[in-house]
């Protein structure tokens, strides 16, 4: 991208939202300003749900019929405030602060965003946290895909877009990164196994799980001279001792190479498998530079895997480059079912893109042991001509969206959970990575239809029994499913705005479901047409008015030609109007205005459903536990306890919740 047109998309985007703003400021403005509270915490979100105090303990519960959480991190503080599992010291140190005289007791960290990974053992539950989820897939877009920006520009685009309560960084400037904690959720003591400022590691753990009485967590780790290697690594209950037992690659020169390529480190897929622990990895043979995602076995981690597979032997399905989804992950889930192991990969390149907006589909593998330890592998939903799959990517034919599935045994059957990249529909948003004129350059931004097509097609669930027939359990009728869904459901247990079945759990003999809702991320937008704007209170509206002018400083220091002086509004509105309609195109109007249409009656905030049958299902949330930044439900894991739940949440970071044994 050159220079000019990387000053368009920055014009285009800043233009659109303050434009946007502004056409309501003039009949917001004038009400008095008289008594009004402190705007730290103002988000300028409809309150959806009310949650119940017991002032008595001090901690906040959310019920629904039969079903009770218990928020049990930073219990004190209520929902849409700083969490994140630890506290921010400053100058990018966190720990666990326990002293209430301490200046930073109950102060957070908003930006442990994500609880990545989760596994329980006895009272304690272990979260592995991704941190400032948002700003590194913008980095990672910079860095690796070839998008531009300028980080001042940026970070005063997301203040106004979001009124100050979007996490890019730490006031102070430092930078935490991921956490590795531990939880006693009898007690609410937290510890910190591994942090940066601790013992100088910081993990990137997407996922988690016990074995033989060890906890095995997989991602990537930074520091300790590995850089951020694809890692497996084993936790110790008993001592806390936390090291590795395999570090993908060969070595950091090989990282550098795998880099060069745009070869995403991000690994998620693992699961127990006749005793055996299984974990995705990926490889590179450092004589040929050859790279490849892999499946790795083991029945003694400590010492040392068996490769069992690669992408020739997964039919060369596994996309694994940041372009292709950008966190990676392409060996998405596993599941053992029927003395069979099953594999879900995430299959969309760059290469095999149907069209502009939409990214090949997900390939389902079934893996058969072999008596000396090999695995046959066989496509069951995959390339229907060329390997002979029974399913076509994606299982449905007119099915075209979902990029990956995530897997759960319940009820003697495979449940098949879909996903939409979001973030490659995020770029498209940003960077207009579409649409590109007759000269070659770029059009204007707000590219909405890749998330439109998204919103359009929401996600589904199936479930495949012992044959590997399907059934549609949640979803909309088809040509192969004439008669819809078993449970009355259709995609996205009817709501558009949910876009992943993100993690699922079996408990208590129930099938849980949790999703990830992108209205949240999209309420910048749908503000203006769901009423939420209305609901602002004057200091609020301060708040934005200034966003909007450091945004116009921050443009016209890029842009000195550019008209951006914002010491008035008629400036303002002139420049914004300017960009506006000198840049957008009619596809991106009309493109927006559906994008509008789908968010008008959404409810920010992740689903949390719940199923004694795996068919009907109980709704007990649409909206986050009452916290509309809560915008997805990452993990599940159990302990003694009762039910443990971690949130995505790239606002005022990640909660963990509990729904208690006796509850």
């Amino acid at each position: 991208m050159d220079e000019e047109n990387d000053m368009n998309w920055k014009r285009v985007i800043s233009g659109v939202l303050a434009a946007a703003m502004l056409f309501a400021l003039p009949v917001q403005l004038p009400v008095s300003a008289e008594g009004t509270e402190a705007v730290g915490q103002a988000d300028g979100w409809e309150k959806l749900t009310t949650l119940e105090s017991l002032d008595e303990s001090n901690a906040f519960f959310y019920s629904k019929d039969d079903q009770t959480f218990e928020k049990i991190t930073h219990p004190e503080k209520d929902v849409k405030t700083a969490d994140g599992i630890v506290d921010y010291l400053g100058d990018g140190a966190v720990a666990v602060v326990t002293d209430p005289e301490d200046a930073a007791y109950n102060a957070g960290d908003r930006g442990q965003n994500y609880a990545w990974s989760a596994v329980g053992y006895g009272d304690w539950l272990y979260v592995g946290t991704c941190y400032a989820a948002i700003g590194n897939t913008l980095s990672l877009m910079k860095s690796s895909l070839g998008d531009e920006y300028d980080d001042k520009v940026l970070a005063a685009t997301f203040d106004a877009l979001y009124n100050g309560t979007f996490f890019l960084n730490e006031e102070d400037g430092g930078r935490p990164k991921g956490v590795l904690v531990k939880i006693n959720t009898r007690t609410g003591e937290t510890k910190v196994l591994m942090s940066g400022s601790y013992n100088g590691y910081t993990p990137l753990f997407r996922n988690a799980l016990e074995y033989n009485g060890k906890l095995y967590f997989c991602g990537s780790v930074g520091g300790g001279g590995i850089g951020f290697l694809p890692s497996i690594w084993q936790v110790d209950p008993a001592t806390d001792e936390c090291k590795p037992v395999y570090i993908g690659l060969n070595s950091v020169q090989d990282y550098a190479a795998a880099y060069q390529q745009g070869i995403s480190v991000g690994i998620r897929g693992m699961c127990v498998y006749k005793d055996q622990l299984v974990v995705s990895n990926v490889t590179m043979d450092a004589a040929t530079g050859k790279s490849s995602a892999a499946l790795l076995i083991s029945s003694d981690p400590e010492k040392g895997f068996t490769q069992i597979a690669d992408s020739d032997s997964l039919f060369n399905y596994p996309a694994y480059h940041y372009a292709d989804s950008i966190y990676g992950g392409s060996i998405w889930d596993m599941a053992e079912f029927n003395g069979r192991l099953y594999v879900s990969i995430c299959t969309g390149t760059e290469d095999n893109m149907p069209d502009d907006n939409t990214m090949q589909s997900f390939a389902l593998v079934r893996g058969d042991q072999n008596a000396d330890g090999t695995f046959t592998w066989t496509p069951v939903a995959g390339d229907q001509e060329k390997d002979g799959a029974r399913y076509t990517f994606g299982i449905d034919p007119e099915r075209t969206r979902s990029g990956a599935a995530n897997l759960i045994v319940y009820n003697d059957h495979l449940y098949i959970g879909e996903y939409n990249d979001e973030e490659i529909a995020l770029e498209r948003i940003l960077f207009a990575k579409t649409g590109k004129n007759a000269d070659g350059q770029f059009g204007g931004g707000l590219d909405c239809r890749f998330i439109n097509a998204n919103l359009e097609q929401s996600v589904n669930l199936y479930r495949m029994d012992r044959d590997e027939n399907m059934e549609l359990v949640v979803g909309n009728a088809t040509r192969m499913f004439p008669s819809g869904s078993l449970s009355g459901l259709g995609s996205g247990f009817g709501r558009s705005e949910n876009q992943y079945i993100w993690r699922m759990q079996v408990y208590d003999g129930k099938l849980y479901v949790g999703t990830f809702d992108t209205s949240s991320m999209l309420e910048c937008i749908g503000q203006f047409v769901n009423g939420n704007l209305l609901t602002r209170t004057p200091a609020q509206w301060k708040t934005q008015w200034d966003y909007l002018k450091a945004l116009m400083k921050a443009l016209q220091a890029t842009d000195p030609d550019g008209n951006g002086n914002p010491d008035t509004l008629a400036q303002t509105i002139k420049f914004s109007y300017k960009f506006v309609f000198k840049n957008i195109t009619i596809g991106n109007i009309a493109s927006a205005i559906r994008l509008l249409n789908y968010l008008r009656k959404a409810k920010q905030g992740f689903d949390l459903y719940v199923s004694e049958d795996g068919v009907n299902f109980q709704t007990i949330t649409v909206d986050g536990f009452g916290d509309p930044y809560n915008h997805g439900l990452r993990v599940f894991a159990t302990t003694d306890q009762g039910l443990c739940l971690g949130t995505a949440n790239p606002f005022y970071g990640t909660q963990v919740w509990i729904k208690r044994k006796d509850s």
